[in-house]
């Protein structure tokens, strides 16, 4: 991409005395950059707004203009910008660089740095869409969508390949600091963000990157697209990257390099995204309120959870203090009694925060053994725990319904009372699900055809088997994964979704045994032996879908089955046994 005409009304030319930045070619033009360098009024929308910076939309002289500011916080931060250049030098100077590449990016209209006040405008991008936004609204366009994402994905390619080439690596590099422009030629990719483009110089010659820096680089990218793409999808944009770039060694090698970096990221993003759910951010907020209770509330959410209608909203602290200024309230008028038992008490109501109405499940935990009286001195409450592995699985995409709120009251250090709060999932458990749908005389508005209830039966076993697949990949366990803690999502011809409820008997491993996962495999094996329409081999494909990883081939399955299949024939034996001591116990007999 060249560097732009000076014919354009907004464009600056650089300047002698600011290298790297853009000065104004009359005064007139001086005057209208100078309220630029003021925050912008109603008449522009506020895009994005963090510590950092703030970026704003709006029309300047007749065009569509994103104006960023960049807030200086600390005097480290004008330290660390005097040695290296301010953000938007770097921003400007990565552009230029980039456009000698032939990477395209925004066209940048204006930049200044006066003082403390840093901003910069760039031109909107006509008939384009954020990279993670397209790519979910062409996968739902079947294969004409299929196909569009496969021309995208080879010129994402080779313009991540050019800038490697020319020694430039993006810091930042996701679906949402990507633009793709529809064009007659096809999809094309715009980069975006520049501030986070570096260039590696040594004093005397341009540094080429390494094997590791561009593999570091691409698993960004790994990272954001994982649960969006396939391992063959992946392994073609590989592939096409290594043409475009010209790098040594084979596509094997690559892949090896780029998912062992890409799960280092993974595990540094999401330490970093759990440790912000019990701070206060933009995401999340504290409440103090009266009596002594503490807790902690979402504002928004940052990956909405699919179907989730609280996901798409935004809340104010403000309004949680009004609604949660008595919280045993809560419990009492129009609410519809789920379960009261001498472990919790589960109450479905209608919350209205603010201008927003919500269906929500409030959960209140009691203590059953006093001895764990002085264990919770010590440790966070249930509602605390449960609330940040609620978020926990929602940063790594694995469905669950959202935590809103976590309160507990203490008086000194004793814990006296805590509650949760989650957003209502409007999808049948497991039993439900199947007596509905698979039962040879289904009900009436929910028949399905044979064939249809043959997809059904064998592709739900092979779901269940990854999604537990995926919780332990991630390092948890679920002690009480039954039938009445999972919601199946599903319509026909769109996939089965399997969400988690019920967080109390979640727990995080980092060094998870096969047993302590064969426990979940079981407890859900005995889940579908109620199910006539799941046979033996409906289960032993759900074995299958947990063994069973892309790109591996033969898995010798059945030692593994004559265990789940042991464990579970135990199972069934305590569980008659205490339905026949206590009848009416089978719900508390599953852990």
């Amino acid at each position: 991409m060249a560097l732009p005409s000076t014919d354009n009304p907004l464009i600056r030319r650089a300047g002698p005395g600011t290298p790297g930045l853009v000065e104004p070619d009359s005064p007139d033009l001086a005057a209208e950059f100078a309220r630029l360098a003021l925050p912008p009024g109603s008449a522009w929308k506020v895009v994005k707004r963090n510590p950092v910076r703030t970026v704003y939309f709006g029309r300047l002289a007749g065009q569509d203009v994103y104006l960023k500011h960049f807030h200086i916080r600390s005097p480290i931060r004008m330290l660390a910008d005097s040695l290296r250049g301010s953000s938007v030098q770097r921003e400007v100077k990565a552009w230029r660089c980039l456009g000698e590449l032939g990477v395209p990016t925004p066209e940048i209209l204006a930049a200044d740095k006066c003082g403390e006040s840093e901003w910069l405008a760039t031109r909107a991008v006509a008939d384009a869409e954020r990279a993670d936004l397209w790519h979910s609204r062409q996968l739902g366009e079947g294969q004409a969508g299929r196909r569009a994402i496969r021309q995208a994905a080879e010129a994402l390619a080779e313009m991540i390949a050019r800038m490697h080439q020319g020694g430039i690596v993006h810091n930042d590099l996701h679906g949402g600091n990507i633009l793709i422009r529809t064009t007659d030629a096809g999809p094309q990719p715009v980069l975006m963000d520049l501030h986070r483009v570096r260039r590696r110089q040594w004093w005397w010659q341009w540094r080429k990157l390494s094997r590791r820096a561009r593999a570091a680089n691409l698993a960004q990218l790994y990272h954001d697209r994982a649960c969006f793409t396939t391992r063959t999808e992946r392994l073609r944009f590989l592939k096409h990257y290594l043409l475009a770039s010209g790098a040594s060694g084979s596509l094997r090698r690559w892949q090896v390099r780029v998912e062992d970096a890409a799960r280092r990221h993974s595990r540094r993003q999401y330490v970093r995204c759990d440790r912000r759910t019990l701070r206060k951010n933009r995401y999340f907020g504290r409440v103090r309120l009266a009596r002594g209770w503490r807790g902690h509330v979402v504002l928004a959410t940052k990956i909405p959870p699919v179907g989730s209608a609280a996901g798409a909203l935004e809340f104010r602290l403000e309004d949680w203090q009004k609604v949660l200024a008595s919280p045993e309230v809560l419990f009492l008028g129009d609410v519809k009694v789920i379960k009261d038992s001498p472990s919790t008490q589960v109450v479905r109501r209608t919350l209205v925060v603010g201008p927003h109405r919500l269906e929500v499940f409030i959960k209140r935990f009691r203590r059953k053994f006093l001895w764990r009286v002085v264990l919770d001195c010590f440790r966070w409450a249930r509602s605390i725990r449960a609330f940040k592995l609620g978020h926990a699985l929602l940063n790594r995409r694995i469905p669950t319904a959202l935590p809103l709120v976590a309160l507990d009251r203490r008086l000194g250090p004793v814990l006296m009372d805590s509650l949760l709060i989650t957003e209502a999932v409007e999808a049948p458990n497991l039993h439900e699900f199947l007596r509905t749908r698979l039962e040879s005389r289904p009900k009436s508005g929910a028949s399905l055809t044979a064939a249809q209830q043959h997809r059904l039966a064998r592709e739900m076993p092979w779901q269940f088997g990854r999604f537990v697949q995926r919780l332990s990949d991630n390092g948890f366990a679920h002690r009480d994964l039954k039938a009445e803690n999972l919601l199946i999502r599903w319509s026909p011809g769109r996939p089965i979704e399997v969400i988690l409820v019920d967080l109390e008997g979640l727990r995080r491993s980092y060094g998870l045994d096969v047993g302590r996962c064969f426990k979940g495999l079981m407890r859900l094996n005995v889940s579908l032996m109620e199910c006539p329409a799941v046979n033996r081999t409906g289960r032993l494909r759900m074995l299958m879908g947990y063994l069973r990883r892309p790109g591996y081939w033969r898995v010798e399955f059945k030692p593994y089955w004559r265990i789940l299949d042991e464990w579970s024939g135990r199972k069934l034996r305590r569980l008659l046994q205490v339905r026949r001591s206590r009848p009416g116990a089978m719900g508390r007999a599953s852990s």
